[in-house]
C-alpha cells in the first residue's frame, strides 16, 4: 500500500469511527429526551469509544486494508441509528408529550425492540424474497446462488469431481431431480480430449459399469445445442438415455466457452413427477453458462500452474548451470594459479638463483657484472609480477586463511586507503567466499579507476543466515540511474547469482558509492534465487 492510499484508508477508518459515534449520540439524545437510556457519563463514553477505536485502528495495516469495508459498515450502522431515531420520535408523537411516570419504564424496552427490528429487517427481508422467488420460479435457489461458492472452490487444488459434487447435490435437492450427471474434460486438460462423467448424484451402486466417455466427435456435436431433451439424445447420443421400460424425464445443457464444449450437465426427473417447465430449462441454461466460465477459469489456472512448474524447473536448471559454470571457472583459476606457482614461477626463481650464483663467481672487475645485475633484477621483477598475476587469478590465502585475510592482503598491496572490518563469527563456504572476494576486487578496481583518492571500507558480517558485505568509498559518487551498467557490474551480479546472492548499488553525486551484497551461507550449490541488481 503506497503512502497516498494509506492516508486515504486511515481517513476512512477515522470517518467510520466518527459516523458510528454520531449514530450512537443521536440515539442517545432521542432516548434522553424520552427520559431513558444510560447515565450521561456512560452515554458520552459510548459515543467517544468508536472515535477512539477508529483513530487507534489507523496504525493497523490489516485495518487499513479493510478501511473501505469498515466505512460501508459504519454507514449501514448510521442508517440503522436513523431508523431507531425515527421510531423514538414516532413514540414521542404517540405519547403526545414527554413520557412521565409509568411511561418512562417503556422507553428502554421500546429502544431494545427497535434495535432488534432494525437489525433483523434486512436478513429477514432477503430470506422472504428468496422464498417468494423460489415459489414463483419453481426452484428454491437461483443459478447464481447454486454457483456462489464454486468460484472460490475452483481456485483451490480440489479435484474437479469434488468441486462439482456440491453443485450437483444442490441441484438435485432444490430442483427435485432424481439424478444429476456432470461431464467435464480430463484433469489437467479440461478444454480438450474426451468428456468424462466426473460427477453422478446419487452415486452409482458398487459394481455399476463406469460411464463411457464422450469422444471428441461427440463433444463437437454438443457445441451446436442449447438446452435439449431425450429426443435429441436418442438421435445423436442414444447411450446417454437410460435403457429402462419407462425412461425418466431428461434435460441436458452443454457448458460452452466460445466454440469449445467444456462440460455437459444432464438432469433427470422421475416419469411420474412434475414435468420440466420453461423456468427449469432457463435455470439449467444459466447453470451451464456459469459452469463454462468456472471450468474455463479452472483450465486457465491449470495451464498457469503448469507454466509456473516449467518456469521453476527451467530456473532451477539455469541456476544449477550458472553454479556449475562459476565452480568450473573457480577450479580453472585454482589450476592456473597452481601451474604458474609450480611451473613458470619456479623456473624463474631457479633462473634468478643461477644468475646470482654466476654473478657471485665472477671477479670484482669483470665487465659482465653490470649485465648480470640487470638480468638478476629483471628475473626477480618477473617473479614478483608472476606471483601477483597468480594471486590475482586465485589467491592461495583465500583458500587457506579465508576471505578477510585475503582482502587484507589486497588492501596491503593496493595504493588505495582500504580498511577491512570483519564481524563474522566464522568463515563461510568456499564458493560463497570466492564470489564475495572477486566482487570486492571488482568494486575496488572501480574505485581505483573513478575515485583514486578516496578512502574505502570493506565490511563483512553474518546476519540471519546470510553473509553481508559492503565496499563503501567517500569518492565523488554518481547517479546510478544515468550510468551505464558495464561488464564489471554484470560480472558481480553473475557471481553472486550463482550462489543465490543479491547485489545492490547505492550512490549519488557528492555522497560516495556503496556496493553491497547478501549471500546465504547455507549450501551454496543448492541455492536457486537469481541475482538481482538494485
Amino acid at each position: 500500500m503506497n503512502l497516498l492510499s494509506g492516508r486515504r484508508a486511515a481517513r476512512s477508518l477515522l470517518l467510520a469511527g466518527v459516523i458510528v459515534g454520531l449514530g450512537i449520540a443521536s440515539v442517545g439524545v432521542c432516548v434522553a429526551l424520552l427520559g431513558g437510556g444510560p447515565p450521561f457519563p456512560v452515554a458520552v463514553a459510548l459515543t467517544l469509544l468508536p472515535v477512539v477505536l477508529g483513530a487507534a485502528s489507523t496504525t493497523s495495516a490489516q485495518a487499513r486494508r479493510a478501511g473501505t469495508s469498515i466505512l460501508v459498515a459504519a454507514s449501514d450502522f448510521a442508517g440503522l441509528a436513523i431508523a431507531v431515531d425515527l421510531g423514538l420520535l414516532l413514540m414521542l408523537l404517540a405519547f403526545g408529550k414527554l413520557p412521565i411516570g409509568a411511561q418512562l419504564d417503556l422507553v428502554n424496552p421500546a429502544l431494545l425492540g427497535m434495535l432488534l427490528v432494525a437489525t433483523c429487517a434486512g436478513p429477514l427481508g432477503r430470506r422472504m424474497a428468496r422464498s417468494t422467488r423460489a415459489a414463483l420460479a419453481g426452484v428454491r435457489r437461483s443459478p447464481e446462488e447454486l454457483l456462489a461458492d464454486v468460484g472460490d472452490r475452483a481456485r483451490r487444488t480440489e479435484p474437479v469431481a469434488e468441486l462439482l459434487r456440491p453443485l450437483a447435490e444442490s441441484m438435485r435437492r432444490d430442483w427435485r431431480l432424481s439424478s444429476v450427471r456432470i461431464w467435464t474434460g480430463p484433469p489437467g486438460r479440461l478444454d480438450e480430449g474426451d468428456l468424462e462423467c466426473a460427477t453422478i448424484v446419487p452415486a452409482p451402486l458398487d459394481g455399476a459399469p463406469p460411464a463411457i466417455p464422450l469422444s471428441a466427435a461427440e463433444r463437437g456435436l454438443l457445441a451446436r445445442v442449447g438446452v435439449a431433451g431425450p429426443g435429441w439424445l436418442r438421435m445423436w447420443l442414444p447411450r446417454l438415455v437410460p435403457p429402462t421400460p419407462e425412461p425418466p424425464q431428461m434435460r441436458f445443457a452443454p457448458a460452452v466457452d466460445g466454440s469449445r464444449v467444456l462440460g455437459l450437465v444432464v438432469i433427470e426427473r422421475a416419469a411420474d413427477a412434475a414435468a420440466f417447465t420453461g423456468a427449469d430449462e432457463r435455470a439449467l441454461a444459466a447453470v451451464a453458462g456459469r459452469l463454462a466460465i468456472e471450468l474455463r477459469s479452472r483450465a486457465l489456472d491449470e495451464a498457469l500452474q503448469a507454466t509456473l512448474v516449467d518456469l521453476r524447473t527451467s530456473n532451477a536448471e539455469l541456476q544449477a548451470s550458472r553454479a556449475r559454470i562459476v565452480a568450473a571457472a573457480t577450479a580453472e583459476r585454482r589450476r592456473i594459479e597452481r601451474d604458474l606457482h609450480d611451473g613458470a614461477q619456479q623456473h624463474l626463481v631457479a633462473l634468478a638463483v643461477g644468475l646470482r650464483l654466476l654473478r657471485d663467481g665472477l671477479p670484482a672487475d669483470s665487465p659482465d657484472l653490470e649485465l648480470l645485475d640487470e638480468l638478476d633484477g629483471g628475473a626477480r621483477a618477473a617473479v614478483a609480477e608472476l606471483r601477483n598475476l597468480a594471486h590475482g587469478i586465485y589467491p592461495p590465502l583465500l583458500r587457506d586463511a579465508g576471505l578477510a585475510a585475503a582482502l587484507r592482503a589486497v588492501a596491503a598491496r593496493s595504493p588505495l586507503a582500504i580498511t577491512v572490518v570483519d564481524e563474522r563469527p566464522e568463515r563461510a563456504a568456499e564458493p560463497v567466499e570466492v564470489a564475495v572476494y572477486f566482487c570486492c576486487l571488482e568494486a575496488l578496481q572501480n574505485v581505483a579507476k573513478h575515485a583514486p583518492d578516496a578512502s574505502v571500507t570493506i565490511g563483512l558480517a553474518t546476519v540471519d543466515g546470510a553473509l553481508f558485505f559492503t565496499v563503501a568509498d567517500d569518492g565523488p559518487g554518481f547517479d546510478p540511474a544515468a550510468a551505464d551498467r558495464g561488464a564489471g557490474l554484470t560480472n558481480m551480479a553473475d557471481r553472486l547469482g550463482a550462489v543465490g546472492g543479491t547485489l545492490r548499488i547505492r550512490s549519488s553525486p557528492g555522497a560516495g558509492t556503496e556496493v553491497s551484497g547478501r549471500v546465504p551461507v547455507g549450501d551454496a550449490h543448492t541455492l536457486t534465487a537469481p541475482a538481482r541488481v538494485g
